[in-house]
């Protein structure tokens, strides 16, 4: 069983769409804007010294949970030059799950595989790089896939998968 998490804030944008045609029977499609998951904020530091003052969120069942699947597919969309707020807070969030589990991190690491939908590779070239950083470190390569709307003259409401050479470069990473 596979995990499909999209970052999106948007209902039925391009990482939704992304989301369902990945998905297989049995796979499971989570819309983190639909998790209660608090901001890594108003806190002092409790995560340093034990856990999280937010450890009951939907944070660390995310990752249990992740732990569970053969992959686990990330779709982050870019919204103004950068990842999404959501995925950042699932990373900031990640921190307190890593401290305590760190022997997972690798198992977690090993199954990611990250499609960011971002507009131009020449305007934000720091985008897929971002994203690329859970693999600092590690002889995973291949995991991320970038698709820029502008290269197909999307714009950000068009739907990236009316684009057949999209839906073939998703089919084609998805099956690595």
């Amino acid at each position: 069983m596979n995990m499909v998490v999209s970052f999106s804030g948007r209902e039925n944008g391009n990482c939704d769409s992304i989301s369902e045609y990945i998905a297989s029977k049995g796979d499971s499609i989570i819309h983190f804007r639909n998790l209660d998951v608090h901001d890594c904020s108003r806190c002092k530091y409790e995560c340093f010294e034990g856990y999280c003052k937010y450890h009951q969120d939907d944070i660390y069942s995310l990752y249990m949970r992740m732990l569970c699947c053969d992959k686990i597919f990330l779709i982050v969309p870019m919204y103004c030059g950068n990842p999404s707020s959501l995925y950042f807070k699932f990373i900031e969030r990640g921190q307190d799950f890593f401290m305590h589990n760190g022997e997972q991190y690798e198992t977690i690491v090993s199954k990611l595989y990250i499609i960011g939908v971002y507009g131009d590779e020449k305007k934000t070239p720091d985008f897929v790089p971002c994203l690329a950083k859970w693999f600092d470190g590690t002889q995973i390569n291949n995991h991320v896939l970038a698709i820029e709307r502008h290269r197909y003259n999307q714009k950000i409401v068009d739907n990236i998968l009316d684009i057949e050479e999209v839906r073939d470069r998703i089919t084609c990473f998805v099956q690595q």
